[in-house]
């Protein structure tokens, strides 16, 4: 291997990962999603005083 292949290759010794598939990057733009939804109804409880951070 030469210098230049060598900044090329990765510890593990792989070039590159291979591109997701489609179905792949769909269910982790869903579960991004949920998640951010998730998140956001969280903030609002918190806004609101539904969930107390400092209970007292």
């Amino acid at each position: 291997m030469t210098d230049d292949d060598e900044r090329f290759v990765r510890p593990d010794g792989h070039r590159y990962d291979a591109p997701e598939s489609d179905e792949t990057r769909t269910s982790k733009e869903w579960a991004y999603a949920a998640l951010g939804l998730l998140v956001l109804v969280l903030l609002v409880l918190i806004a609101t005083g539904t969930v107390p951070i400092f209970p007292g």
